[in-house]
């Protein structure tokens, strides 16, 4: 049998993530509240379609001239060949699969553009921890211009986004989908249509339209956003990936909004994801709060 292709950094962008086993196939896997933070943390009442096309961004993104170089890592080094005997039994064997399919070629581009980055694993903020955050560099002042309101700066490394693992199967599409009330991104939802949608929620439990699994994720990633004071979090089970963008975050009022923009994208379509996620992970270096 001939060996397989040698595939860059740069060519995984149009390739799938590997199809490991999946032992939890039928398998009933659940969310758990671990702590008090995410059982106190109000979830939004729902969410809408991602405005953004996080694809189509992280695609501009390998665009960059800072990689365009043949010797650049992202147009040198080669993604690992699929692994013998990698079996997704825990949410561990996820988290070891991801690190190298999806975080390490999203980290090497990311890096390579020139901006001060971290990635840290099982950071603690607020006495909270997540599984990945993601840090942006110092930033100087920038001073107000017509249409800019510029900023104090920051000579700290800020967090800008967090990544959570989960077992496969965990997340569930269908949860998702029902509490995403207006589902078509071309047709963003009216101030009326939004308020109408939070008042709706009210009447329904824990005056949210996520339910199941997918009430407990939001929560967390809630939680994550708030103690982390960013608005980018993305869930992980190989079989999804889920972007969330809490676009109504309130840091004063510790509270994530009355809705969030998501988007799932499912493992039939991991040839887009570490696009997507390139994408995410711009935005949120660039969109980020400076504190």
């Amino acid at each position: 049998m001939a060996a397989p292709a040698l595939r860059t950094i740069r060519q995984s962008f149009d390739d799938a993530l590997p199809n490991y086993p999946n032992p939890n196939l039928g398998v009933a896997a659940h969310a758990s509240i671990s702590g008090d933070s995410t059982l106190n943390t109000d979830p939004p009442h729902f969410s809408i379609a991602a405005q953004q096309n996080w694809f189509n961004l992280g695609r501009i993104v390998l665009g960059h001239a800072n990689i365009a170089g043949p010797n650049h890592a992202v147009n040198r080094e080669c993604i690992y060949f699929n692994e013998v005997g990698t079996y997704h039994n825990s949410e561990g064997d996820v988290v070891r699969s991801a690190a190298e399919y999806l975080l390490h070629p999203v980290n090497q581009v990311i890096g390579g553009l020139g901006a001060p980055i971290r990635c840290q694993s099982e950071a603690t903020t607020n006495r909270i921890r997540s599984d990945i955050t993601y840090y942006r560099g110092p930033l100087a002042p920038v001073a107000p211009t017509p249409g800019n309101p510029g900023h104090g700066g920051n000579p700290e490394y800020k967090a800008i986004a967090v990544v959570e693992f989960k077992k496969r199967g965990v997340i569930k599409p269908n949860e998702f989908t029902t509490a995403n009330r207006f589902a078509n991104p071309a047709t963003p939802p009216t101030q009326q249509q939004l308020d109408d949608a939070a008042m709706a929620a009210q009447n329904r439990p824990n005056r949210s339209y996520f339910a199941g699994d997918a009430l407990i994720l939001i929560k967390q990633a809630a939680s994550y956003a708030i103690a982390h004071r960013t608005p980018y979090v993305a869930l992980f089970d190989w079989d999804f990936l889920v972007l969330v963008h809490f676009t109504q975050l309130n840091l004063n009022n510790k509270y994530a909004g009355d809705f969030c923009e998501v988007q799932v994208i499912p493992y039939a379509q991991s040839q887009t994801m570490r696009a997507a996620l390139l994408g995410f992970m711009a935005h949120a270096h660039t969109h980020a709060p400076v504190v």
